[in-house]
C-alpha cells in the first residue's frame, strides 16, 4: 500500500478538524437553542430545510467551479469566510427573534446564505482528499477521523463555555485541593464576556474564519486543463446511465428523506425532555455518538476489504433501524431508559461511517478525475440539498404530531430503515471490491 506522507496527512487532518468543528459547535445544541427561543417545530423545520440551497448551488455553479475554473483551496477559502460573516450574523438575529419574534424572514435568510457558503465545501473536501491521497479506500479515514475530533471537541467547549460557572462552582466543592485554582481560573473567565445561548454562532464563526486562513496550508488542487467534457456537472448526468449508479443514489435519496434527519431534529429533545439532560450539556452527552466515530472510521478499510461495499453499507442502513428502535424504547416509559438511549447514541459511528462516507468513496470510485468535484456536489445535492430538506420537513411534521410520544415517533423511521434495507439487499448488484479494497468501475 502507498505511504501516507506526513505533511499532506497533517494538513488534510486539520482541514477535516475545522470543517466539521464549524458545524459540530451548533448542530448538536441547535434544536435546544430554537426550543429556548419559542420556534416552533414547523418553524424548525423551515430553518433546516433552507439549507438545501446550498446544495442546490454545489453540483451545477460550485462542482463546475473547482473543476474548471477554480483552484479547489482558494474556493473553500473565499466560502469558509464568507461562512464565518454570516454565523456572526446569525447570532444577532437570533438575539433578536428572542426579544421581538418578528425577525423570522431574516433567520431564513441568514441560514440560506450560510448554506450557500457552507455545505458544497463538504464535497469539496472530499474530493480535494481523493485527488491528493495515494490510496483513499485505506487512507481516507486515517484524516476524516480528525473531523470526528472537531466536532467532539467544539461540542464540549460549548457546553464548557456555557456552563463554566456551575463547572467551576463544582470542582472547587468535589476537589477542594484544587480551590485556588479554580479562582484564577474564574477571574479569568470574568474579563470575558458573560456567556449567551447566541456563542454558539459566535464560536462556530470563529472555526470558519479559522479554516478560511488554514487554506494557504492545502495542497493545490488546480482545475482540470485537459477536460473533456466544458461543463463538468452535465457531463457527470450521463453517470445515470448505470443502473447500479442510478440505484444506488436512489437509496441514498431515500435515507436522507425517510431516515437521517429526525436524528439531529429530534434526539436532542429526547436527551433534554425525556432523560432531563440540562440543556447546555446535551452536546456533550451527545459526544457518544462521535466518540463511536473512531472504531468505526478505522474499521472501515477493512470492512470494505472483507465484506464488500454492498454489506458494509447495508450494515449502516440496519445500524439506522436498530438506533430508531433503541430510542423508541428508551422513551417509551414515564423517565425514559439512558441506557437504551445512549447505546442508541453510540451506533453513530456505523450508522455514519457506513452510509455517508462508504457512498462518498463509491461515487469516487464511478468518477474520472476531472470530474470528482462535480459528482461529490452532486451526490450531496440528491441527499442533502433535495432529500435532507424534504426529511425535514417530514421530521418538523412527525415530531409536532408525536411530540408526547417517543415511542412512535422514533418507530416510524425504525420501520422505514428496515424496508429499505430489504429493498437495498434485493435491487443492487455491487462488484464485490477487490484485494486493494477499491470498487470496479462500469
Amino acid at each position: 500500500m502507498p505511504r501516507l506522507p506526513f505533511t499532506l496527512w497533517w494538513r488534510l487532518s486539520v482541514l477535516w478538524f475545522l470543517e466539521w468543528g464549524i458545524t459540530g459547535t451548533i448542530m448538536t445544541y441547535l434544536p435546544i437553542y430554537w426550543e429556548e427561543i419559542q420556534l416552533s417545530k414547523q418553524e424548525q423545520g423551515q430553518l433546516m430545510a433552507v439549507t438545501a440551497i446550498g446544495l442546490w448551488v454545489a453540483p451545477f455553479i460550485v462542482g463546475q467551479v473547482a473543476d474548471r475554473w477554480m483552484a479547489t483551496e482558494k474556493y473553500l477559502c473565499v466560502s469558509h469566510f464568507v461562512g464565518g460573516v454570516t454565523l456572526y450574523g446569525l447570532a444577532y438575529a437570533a438575539e433578536l427573534y428572542e426579544e421581538t419574534h418578528l425577525n423570522f424572514q431574516t433567520l431564513l435568510a441568514l441560514c440560506g446564505v450560510f448554506a450557500v457558503a457552507y455545505f458544497p465545501t463538504v464535497p469539496l473536501a472530499c474530493s480535494l482528499c481523493f485527488k491528493h491521497l495515494p490510496d483513499p479506500d485505506a487512507q481516507f479515514g486515517k484524516v476524516r477521523v480528525w473531523g470526528t475530533v472537531g466536532w467532539m471537541l467544539s461540542g464540549l467547549a460549548l457546553s464548557v463555555w456555557l456552563s463554566h460557572d456551575q463547572l467551576l462552582t463544582w470542582v472547587g466543592q468535589r476537589f477542594l485541593e484544587l480551590r485556588d485554582e479554580t479562582h484564577e481560573i474564574r477571574e479569568v473567565f470574568d474579563w470575558l464576556p458573560r456567556p449567551t445561548q447566541s456563542d454558539c454562532f459566535r464560536m462556530s464563526a470563529l472555526l470558519s474564519f479559522a479554516l478560511s486562513s488554514f487554506c494557504v496550508f492545502l495542497p493545490h488542487t488546480p482545475p482540470a486543463h485537459t477536460a473533456k467534457d466544458k461543463v463538468a456537472p452535465l457531463a457527470v448526468l450521463s453517470l445515470f446511465g448505470n443502473r447500479t449508479f442510478a440505484l444506488f443514489m436512489t437509496t441514498s435519496f431515500l435515507l436522507a428523506v425517510l431516515i437521517v434527519p429526525l436524528y439531529s431534529l429530534a434526539v436532542p429533545n429526547l436527551l433534554h425532555e425525556v432523560l432531563r439532560v440540562p440543556g447546555n450539556w446535551v452536546p456533550t452527552v451527545m459526544l457518544v455518538g462521535q466518540i463511536s466515530e473512531f472504531p468505526a472510521l478505522l474499521l472501515l478499510s477493512v470492512c470494505l476489504k472483507k465484506m464488500g461495499l454492498k454489506t458494509t453499507f447495508a450494515l449502516g442502513i440496519a445500524a439506522w433501524s436498530l438506533r430508531y428502535a433503541l430510542f423508541s424504547l428508551g422513551g417509551s416509559d414515564h423517565g425514559g431508559s439512558a441506557p437504551l438511549v445512549l447505546t442508541g447514541l453510540a451506533l453513530h459511528g456505523v450508522c455514519h461511517v457506513f452510509l455517508v462516507i462508504v457512498a462518498q468513496l463509491y461515487i469516487d470510485s464511478q468518477t474520472r478525475k476531472d470530474l470528482r468535484a462535480s459528482t461529490q456536489s452532486l451526490l450531496a445535492f440528491v441527499t442533502l440539498g433535495i432529500g435532507m430538506p424534504l426529511g425535514a420537513l417530514l421530521g418538523g411534521v412527525l415530531h409536532e404530531q408525536f411530540a408526547k410520544n417517543s415511542t412512535t415517533l422514533f418507530a416510524i423511521p425504525a420501520a422505514m430503515a428496515l424496508a429499505l434495507l430489504g429493498v437495498f439487499w434485493w435491487t443492487i448488484r455491487i462488484p464485490t471490491a477487490d484485494a486493494d479494497g477499491a470498487v470496479p468501475t462500469p
